[in-house]
C-alpha cells in the first residue's frame, strides 16, 4: 500500500512511539511503501531544527543528520509535483501533499492537520489520523 505522512506524523513518528512510529516501522520492514519528494524532504528538514526537536534529539543521543538519514531510507521519492491543487487557502503547503498522494496513487493521506484532516477525501485517496491509519493498516496485515 503506497501512501503519504504529512510533516507532523513524519515527525512524531521519528522521535516518539505511537501510531506514527509504527507506520514508519512498516515503511521500514517494507510492508508499506511512504511516498515523499524533495518539497517534503525540505520542509521535514526545516522543521526538525526547531530547538524542541533538537532537545529530543539530543535525549535520544541522535542528530538531526541521522534522522534524516533514516527517513530518506524510509521513504520512496517522486519528483515534486507541478500541480497546486488549490484546495488549502490557510495552510498552502498542506496542497503539496494533496498533489503528492494524487500522482503517487496513493490510498491514504496519514495527518494530524485539521486543514487536510477536514477534507476527508482527496481524489479517492481518503485522510486520516495516525490512529485510523494505524487500524486501517493493520487490518490489510493481517
Amino acid at each position: 500500500m503506497r501512501v503519504v505522512a504529512d510533516t507532523n506524523v513524519v515527525t512524531s513518528g521519528l522521535l516518539w512511539g505511537g501510531p506514527s512510529n509504527e507506520i514508519l516501522r512498516w515503511a521500514r520492514d517494507g510492508l508499506l511503501e511512504l511516498i515523499a519528494c524533495e518539497e517534503t524532504a525540505g520542509e521535514l528538514k526545516r522543521v526538525l531544527q526547531h530547538k524542541r526537536f533538537s532537545r529530543r534529539m539530543s535525549a535520544l543521543d541522535t542528530s538531526l543528520q541521522q534522522v534524516l538519514a533514516y527517513f530518506m531510507n524510509l521513504a520512496t521519492f517522486v519528483p515534486n509535483s507541478t500541480h497546486d491543487p488549490g484546495e488549502i487557502d490557510a495552510d498552502p503547503f498542506d496542497n503539496v501533499f494533496l498533489a503528492l498522494a494524487s500522482e503517487g496513487k496513493t490510498r491514504l493521506i496519514i495527518s494530524g492537520d485539521k486543514h487536510l484532516l477536514s477534507l476527508k477525501e482527496y481524489r479517492s485517496v481518503h485522510i486520516v489520523t495516525p490512529s485510523e491509519a494505524a487500524r486501517i493498516i493493520e487490518t490489510l496485515l493481517t
